[in-house]
């Protein structure tokens, strides 16, 4: 009988070991998927997060970091907001943003000019928008020629966009009383 009991032990023992491994796992293969499943869990993945640039006529000009499922519209917001003379109608603000695009939100354009010339058939003239225009369309504004209208788009493209029209003083050969020519003939 001793040899019974000492065999019972022994199969009670394995049954109770086999229980355990059962009930409390044993660290193996599956240890590292546990670890790294328990890590999701607690820091699930991060949204992917775009730097745009907001300039234009908004509150706070500058670059926002957002996730990268936002629109137009969240930005915007981001930088305070639409400005009252902006023209939101020129911009998509249901566009899905794109990690390092640039939000130009343009001004109203003003047209020149008073009513009575307007009643004469004089044709009224709207202001150009220096953060947006072609060469031809500068070249519309007095005192801009071909080259001037190029060091105004070279300089854009160098610098960014104009953040005033006395930005234009900074390019080469307009001074001040070229400047002055075409103040009342430009927007930004």
């Amino acid at each position: 009988m001793p040899l019974f009991k000492k065999s019972m032990f022994i199969l009670v023992g394995i049954v109770l070991l086999m229980a355990a491994v059962t009930y409390w796992g044993i660290p193996g293969d599956n240890a590292d998927e546990w670890e790294t499943a328990t890590a999701q869990i607690a820091n699930p993945p991060q949204a992917e997060k775009y730097a745009v640039y907001v300039c234009g006529a908004v509150n706070k000009p500058g670059v926002v970091l957002l996730s990268s499922t936002s629109r137009v519209v969240d930005a915007v917001n981001s930088c305070g907001g639409l400005l009252p003379t902006a023209d939101a109608e020129k911009i998509n603000l249901a566009q899905t943003i794109k990690d390092g695009m640039q939000i130009t939100v343009p001004e109203k354009t003003v047209a020149v000019g008073s009513n009575n010339s307007q009643e004469n058939g004089a044709k009224v003239a709207d202001k150009v928008n220096i953060n947006q225009a072609n060469v031809e369309e500068l070249t519309k504004v007095p005192g801009v020629g071909k080259a001037t209208a190029q060091r105004i788009i070279d300089y854009r493209t160098q610098h960014g966009p104009f953040s005033s029209i006395e930005d234009l003083k900074k390019i080469k050969g307009i001074g001040k009383a070229k400047f002055e020519k075409m103040a009342a003939k430009v927007t930004i």
